[in-house]
């Protein structure tokens, strides 16, 4: 996947609005993006899913197995603002869960309980294990921020090792990944992806026109995918227009390939050696070597 995308995410954590999430699933479909509030009066509402074509209410299952979940960062100031909230990045970060709803949900974020569609979470659930290889979907544990990782030491299967790889990767040791390698996730933090599976985490390319956009899904349905993109952007995508990528490329040294730049498949690049415990490809192209992690190539 893009390694990138949740880099700049970190980043821009420490400016962005460390917002919880709230409860206002209005019915005000006349707000928009530009709705503001005049000093003294309330915000205007904004429907809970602001313009985001998506079903507030996709159901939770097994609720009461639920330890922690992720949620976007930004949801509750946009509600408090009456902004469109399809007009702001979120970056996922993880809060206790409380209790499930038919359509909203009751998180806890610090000391504070709020209430958020069930499509925007993400849960954890628990009791889940992990083995060597597995890629996992988590959160950057001694960071902030939503990430995917491979295991690299499961002795412990409910609390297995892992190296990120939505961190920069630099192959010297210097990046971020390379700094926390092999970081011990707590228990009940992470899900195990499967291959070909639509499931929160998965790595999905959006065909527009001639390009093919990265993204991650957070929720789907069976025609839509709501899914968090370049520089944690959330959106909405019909799946007819969407294709999982495998965890696992499959490429090899020497294999022409498309990677990641800018958040968008790019092709004429050359796969130069795989590192596949650590999950990334080196790839070149115009003289240029870098690595990107597996969900950051395609054949």
């Amino acid at each position: 996947m893009k390694k990138m995308f949740f880099s700049i995410a970190i980043m821009a954590a420490a400016v962005s609005v460390m917002a919880s999430c709230g409860n206002k699933s209005g019915n005000a479909g006349e707000a928009t993006a530009d709705s503001t509030a005049v000093e003294g009066e309330a915000a205007p509402e904004m429907a809970a899913m602001g313009s985001w074509d998506y079903p507030e209410g996709t159901p939770i299952e097994n609720a009461e197995e639920i330890s922690v979940v992720l949620f976007p960062n930004s949801w509750k100031s946009c509600m408090d603002e009456g902004k469109d909230p399809a007009s702001t990045n979120h970056i996922y970060y993880n809060c206790n869960f409380v209790k499930a709803g038919d359509v909203q949900s009751t998180i806890k974020h610090f000391s504070d309980e709020y209430d958020i569609p069930n499509s925007l979470i993400i849960p954890f659930y628990k009791g889940v294990t992990a083995k060597k290889g597995d890629i996992v979907l988590t959160w950057w544990q001694s960071g902030s921020g939503m990430q995917r990782a491979i295991v690299t030491d499961a002795s412990n299967p409910a609390e297995p090792k892992v190296c990120y790889l939505d961190l920069t990767f630099k192959g010297d040791g210097t990046g971020f990944s390379e700094k926390h390698e092999n970081e011990t996730l707590k228990p009940n933090s992470f899900i195990v992806l499967e291959d070909g599976k639509w499931m929160p985490g998965a790595e999905i390319v959006i065909t527009e026109g001639t390009d093919e956009k990265l993204a991650t899904i957070i929720n789907c349905t069976d025609d839509k995918v709501l899914y968090s993109g370049f520089a944690s952007h959330v959106g909405v995508a019909k799946k007819s227009d969407c294709r999982l990528l495998p965890l696992n490329p499959g490429v090899a040294a020497g294999q022409a390939v498309k990677a990641n730049f800018v958040g968008k498949l790019r092709p004429d690049y050359k796969v130069k050696k795989v590192d596949a415990a650590k999950g990334r490809v080196c790839v070149e192209r115009d003289g240029k070597e870098e690595f990107v992690s597996f969900f950051e190539v395609s054949k």
